[in-house]
Parts: C-alpha cells; structure tokens; sequence
C-alpha cells in the first residue's frame, strides 16, 4: 500500500546455494519458473540447490506501507554467513513451496522440516515458534503468494 517504485522480493540470490537435506529423490529434478529459467535443482543425493538469481521476500508475510516493511523479521545478521539468520532456511523453503505441486516426492512437511533445521543450523533462538507457524500457517501463505504471483512452472527429470 502507498509503496512506488519498489519490487516484489527483498533478497535475490548472488550465487547458486546448495544444501544436503538429505531427502533421497528417485531421480534428478529440475524445477523451471514459467518463463523456462532454472530455479531448483534436487539430486538423487538429497542434495537441493536454488539458482543465482532466484529472489524471494524472506520470512512471510511482510507488507509495504508507506514504503516500509513490516512483517515477520528475519532475525540478526549471522556472524559466519553475514546475512540474516533464517537468509537461507527463507530461501529452501520459499523456493520449495514454489515449485510444492509439481512433485509428489517434496512434501509440504518437508519444506517446512528443512526450515527448522536450517534455522537451527544458523542457531536461530525463536526457530520452533517460527517453524510452528508455518506448520499452522503455511498454506495459507502459500495460496496467497500463489494467487498473487501466478506462480506456474515445470519439472523435468534428469
């Protein structure tokens, strides 16, 4: 509301980010966004990556007043990492919820549990709150983002 000139996202990835969820896939998949870009890798391995240049709005929900952001805080920049500390839990689990319906092997339970434990990986103090929420809360998000962002996509296998 009131908020000109200003995007959608508030962080946009630099460089590819890979993480060992340890979630065995029957095979490699590629999740493209609907304009045929590349955004989210899972291996056989479990391993997940999310592509440089992937954006997303960090912990939700947040709105734009008056060209302020309020909503859920991301929480204390991370001395190893330098960015917020739930910067790369927000970034697996958005991308994940992206692309949820498009494979049936990535479930809604476990975008949310690779949260939790991203969180606690940047030792993240009110992680279990944060997690309880979008357990609860989750998919109602989800449609909201959905919706307003026509998110569509594909997934190929390898």
């Amino acid at each position: 509301m009131f908020c000109k000139d200003s995007v959608t996202w508030l962080y946009r990835l630099e460089r590819n980010y890979s993480w060992d969820s340890g979630l065995h896939a029957p095979k490699d998949l590629v999740f493209r966004d609907r304009d045929g870009t590349v955004r989210l890798v899972i291996e056989t391995s479990g391993r997940i990556t999310v592509m440089r240049g992937y954006s997303w709005n960090g912990c939700s929900p947040k709105v734009c007043f008056f060209d302020i952001l309020i909503g859920t805080p991301d929480g204390v920049v991370h001395a190893r990492t330098g960015k917020p500390k739930t910067y790369y839990a927000s970034l697996v689990h958005d991308a994940l919820y992206q692309f949820l319906l498009l494979d049936e092997g990535v479930k809604r339970r476990h975008a949310d549990w690779f949260f939790l434990r991203l969180m606690g990986e940047s030792a993240f103090a009110p992680r279990y709150i944060y997690w309880l929420a979008v357990r609860t809360l989750g998919w109602l998000v989800w449609l909201g983002k959905k919706r307003a962002r026509n998110w569509a996509g594909s997934r190929e296998a390898l």
